[in-house]
């Protein structure tokens, strides 16, 4: 069935590039001075639609001022030509089967403009413009189905991809905000926006290589930049009122609800957001409540670093949820000098998963398995709230104000059935943990950040506050019984323990900038942070008699308090050419750290002091060759502190086979990183090309020391602080134009990484070495309006050895294999059918975890109003009932396969309403709204052209 799929895609896509290939012409000139008789090299030709004047190609001329379009479907265009200066050129020509190939020949261009009488372009908009660390693409020369969201014009953008989740890449780095019209929605979730906001209303999509606010006002990079994605809405959309509902029910008793309303009027912008489902879309970015899944414990993980890789079609990953969410966005312009940006966001979230593990533990010449099944039940609830006020006191005086809220309370409930044994078959243990947990997290903070410039150009100062204070409040129930067979004996416990933390930070930040002479210019910076962790776990033993927990336990209980004085000063100076700029400093960072841990065993305090400096070198050199071609090398060094629970010296037992330890005795590590940055992108066929290296080495980092015990199969670790890692990284990243048509792009990623970890295994020290290596292609097609296709794949290969095993043992190599398919039709009668395949393989695992997915949805549609704004839609999910769930996780000396349950097949009828009523246009003088076209009249999407 699998390949009779395959085949038919491959079929049908061959069928219709053929038609179009034959039903395809070419036009091509040169374009001259009309005075001079010279060449006009990148003067700007666009190929308007006749109907409806849209752009369906463009282009520039070369240095001989020749032009060619090449592959133009049959049909009746414009020719605009434009240049600086000069008059357009207007034209109408056909390509039909008479005339495939249109030599128009010199066309001569004369200065000065005049006012054309059929057709008034006010401004062109190229479908793509690059400027220093912006790429903006054009959205109406990007072509999306009816009632389409952000996340489907994102699909289209060369160089862009969006995974089945909703996670979006851009030249190869991770997008980590989406704002809207330079504002955070929902407080940048890329997701809350991308599903959410409709694309006929965007303007401009920029993708953008964001600076701190500090950097972005000093001139200085710091180096903190983050992938950021601004979409801007258009002018004649910025009064209005548009959303959508939907409600949907299948079988199963599975169901799905949202609802999206937006209410936009100049400056002001409110959103709400509510929805629900059991059928694993959440919608939205898992924030705090990731760290607070399980409020019983029993992890095993705690500092686990390492490859991980899943293999999954779709639909939320391992385990079924259930959702409910809201949300509401404000954003408004509070008189001529502040703007002020708020959301608040409600999610609950239960999931139940069920799974299979085995876990592999190289010791020497010998390994040690564990295999686990069990289950668990976790039901999360997360307020939040997020807000940004920029006050522009006067031109030299301005204000940032960034506050922020999270309320999360979590329970949980999980079993594991574990049985262990060695590489020669013997058993060692057997056993079954329950852990049932209840608690609360509060996080609440904001930053400050207060900016001023002198009347001397370039002369400033800042003022950076940040508070952070996190509250933890948790009950655990821990009950185990498990048996060793070397030698016999039985280990059983039933203990309730309570933890209450809380985790505090406050920093200050002045910098200050000065000119030294022309384009030098120097930074001063000092901060001081100072930082407060303080937890207290008491751990009480069950009492048979009594039948409740009232026994002390002194052995897992102690008050425990951490504090850390930091103080950071430094000096840049960055000289600003024409072409390029480059920037080269120190940073000085002192570390006061100071433990205090009571111990209820020993009845005593425990004090640690420790004292670090480190210098923190930092260097930044850009270099612009032209406008669209740009190289950036860049040189930080920071530091990292430990965590409390790294630091907190009481044993966690909530997993008795991994008895996870703390480590007073760490220091802060340090962080060396080298990045090289050299990005291309042609306006002209949209092609493009990213290619980051990078790599990191450094001193005190902290990993997990393990002690095994090889006879009971038991694990203690405990965190310590090694030298010797490195990494480094090598990513190139495509886009290629298949056609002049915006849209049709081939996306190609090619990723290579090499690490060495260290830890401590049984008192030895253990190198760990993999490779890693990703090819991923991406394939986005349209023809005309009535077929759009994404079509994707992508191999990794991975390899892993340790020094501290001999021969072949602890030595892994597998692969992972993608083949990916999106097509959707428009048929007559408006009716639409749309199917997406994703078959996922791995292989050289683990026997019984080499195993194929293949996830196939199909869907019809239908609307049901001449306004297109209610629609009707089946959905069928995982028609082959084929869907399954593996990852493998690569860490310090073991490896876990596990595979999970998943949401398998349902069907699903569902209706939405679409609402759009924007305000007419202000008119021009009073005028505006009269459009003015010449043959074929006004109508379709604006095609790359403001028309007025």
């Amino acid at each position: 069935m699998k390949k009779l799929i395959q085949v038919l895609l491959v079929l049908g896509l061959g069928i219709l590039h053929a038609q179009a290939q034959s039903q395809q012409g070419k036009i091509k000139g040169q374009l001259t001075d009309k005075a001079t008789k010279e060449a006009m090299p990148s003067a700007t030709i666009v190929l308007l639609n006749a109907k409806d004047s849209t752009v369906a190609l463009t282009t520039l001329t070369d240095t001989k001022g020749n032009f060619e379009l090449a592959a133009v479907p049959f049909g009746a265009y414009r020719l605009y030509i434009s240049f600086l200066g000069f008059k357009p050129v207007n034209r109408p020509l056909t390509v039909d089967a008479d005339h495939k190939e249109l030599a128009l020949g010199n066309i001569t261009m004369e200065t000065k403009g005049v006012t054309l009488s059929t057709v008034e372009i006010l401004e062109e908009k190229p479908p793509v413009v690059v400027k220093k660390d912006t790429v903006e693409f054009n959205a109406d020369a990007f072509k999306t189905r009816e009632n389409a969201v952000v996340e489907d014009l994102l699909k289209k953008l060369p160089g862009v991809t969006v995974d089945r989740d909703g996670a979006i890449t851009a030249h190869g780095e991770n997008v980590t905000k989406v704002l809207v019209d330079g504002k955070p929605f929902f407080g940048g979730d890329p997701k809350l926006a991308t599903k959410n906001l409709p694309a006929n209303i965007i303007d401009k999509v920029q993708v953008i290589d964001r600076k701190s606010d500090q950097a972005q006002f000093t001139g200085i990079d710091d180096g903190q930049t983050e992938k950021t994605i601004n979409i801007t809405i258009k002018k004649d959309k910025k009064k209005g009122i548009f959303g959508r509902a939907t409600a949907g029910y299948g079988t199963d008793d599975r169901f799905a609800a949202n609802l999206s309303l937006n209410v936009f009027r100049d400056t002001k912008q409110i959103s709400l957001l509510g929805g629900g489902n059991n059928v694993n879309n959440l919608g939205y970015s898992m924030q705090d409540q990731i760290s607070f899944a399980s409020a019983g414990g029993g992890g095993g993980m705690r500092g686990a670093r390492g490859m991980i890789s899943n293999l999954g079609g779709g639909g939320g990953g391992g385990g079924i949820t259930r959702n409910w969410n809201t949300g509401l966005n404000f954003s408004d312009q509070i008189g001529k000098k502040a703007t002020f940006t708020g959301s608040y966001f409600f999610n609950d979230t239960k999931t139940s998963t069920e799974s299979n593990s085995r876990k592999q533990t190289f010791v020497g010449d010998s390994f040690i398995v564990n295999n686990n099944n069990g289950g668990s039940l976790s039901d999360n609830a997360n307020n939040r709230f997020q807000g940004r006020l920029e006050y522009n006191i006067d031109s030299m005086h301005s204000l940032i104000f960034e506050p922020n809220l999270s309320i999360t309370n979590a329970n949980s409930h999980s079993q594991t059935n574990n049985i262990s044994y060695n590489n020669l078959g013997d058993t060692l243990n057997k056993g079954t943990t329950i852990n049932d947990g209840t608690g609360q997290s509060i996080n609440y903070g904001g930053n400050l950040l207060l900016r001023k410039r002198f009347n001397k150009r370039g002369r400033s100062m800042s003022l950076s506050i940040n508070f952070n204070r996190s509250e933890n409040d948790q009950e655990n129930i821990n009950r185990s019984s498990y048996t060793f067979y070397n030698p016999d004996s039985i280990s059983m416990f039933n203990q309730r323990n309570t933890v209450n933390s809380t985790n505090s930070s406050i920093r200050a930040n002045l910098t200050y900038t000065e000119p030294l002479w022309r384009d030098n210019y120097l930074e001063l910076n000092y901060g001081i942070t100072r930082s407060e962790n303080n937890n207290n776990k008491y751990t009480y033993d069950f009492n048979d008699v009594k039948g409740e927990y009232d026994a002390f336990n002194d052995s897992l209980s102690n008050v425990f308090t951490n504090t850390t004085f930091n103080h950071r000063g430094g000096i840049n100076i960055r000289t600003v050419k024409l072409k390029y700029d480059y920037s080269f400093g120190v940073n000085l960072i002192y570390n006061n750290l100071n433990n205090v841990n009571y111990s209820y065993l020993k009845q005593k305090d425990t004090t640690i002091t420790q004292h670090t400096l480190n210098f923190a070198p930092q260097a930044n050199f850009n270099y612009a060759f032209s406008r669209n071609k740009r190289l950036s090398i860049n040189y930080n060094g920071n530091t990292t502190q430990p965590t409390v629970q790294q630091l907190a010296p009481v044993p966690d037992n909530s997993n008795p086979l991994y008895i996870q330890l703390g480590n007073p005795d760490l220091k802060p590590s340090y962080d060396n990183r080298i990045s090289l940055h050299y990005h291309v992108v042609n306006p002209d066929n949209y092609r493009s090309i990213m290619t980051q290296v990078s790599g990191s080495f450094g001193t005190n980092k902290i990993v997990n020391s393990i002690t095994l015990d090889p006879k009971s199969g038991r694990q203690t670790v405990k965190p310590i602080n090694v030298n010797g890692y490195f990494s480094v990284d090598a990513r190139v990243s495509n886009s290629w134009p298949l056609s002049k048509t915006p849209g049709q792009n081939l996306n190609t990623m090619s990723y290579a990484s090499y690490n060495r970890d260290v830890n401590v295994t049984s008192g030895k020290i253990n190198y760990t070495n993999r490779l890693t290596i990703t090819q991923s292609a991406n394939l986005s097609y349209f023809y005309k309006e009535l077929f759009d296709a994404g079509v994707g794949g992508s191999v990794n290969y991975s390899r892993s050895n340790n020094t501290i095993s001999t021969g072949n043992i602890g030595l892994t190599n597998y692969f992972d294999y993608n083949i990916n398919a999106d097509i959707n039709f428009n048929l007559p009668l408006s009716f639409m059918i749309g199917t997406d395949i994703t078959c996922t393989m791995n292989r050289g695992r683990t026997p019984g975890y080499n195993l194929t997915s293949t996830m196939w949805n199909a869907n019809i549609s239908k609307y049901i109003t001449k306004k297109k704004d209610a629609m009707i839609k089946v959905q069928a999910f995982d028609i082959l009932r084929q869907y399954i769930s593996v990852s493998r996780t690569v860490a310090d000396n073991y490896i876990i396969d596990t595979q999970n349950n998943v949401l398998q097949q349902y069907f699903m009828v569902s209706f939405t309403y679409f609402l759009n009523k924007f305000a007419a246009p202000t008119p021009r003088g009073g005028r505006e709204g009269r459009m003015m076209f010449g043959p074929g009249g006004p109508g379709g999407r604006g095609g790359g052209m403001r028309r007025f």
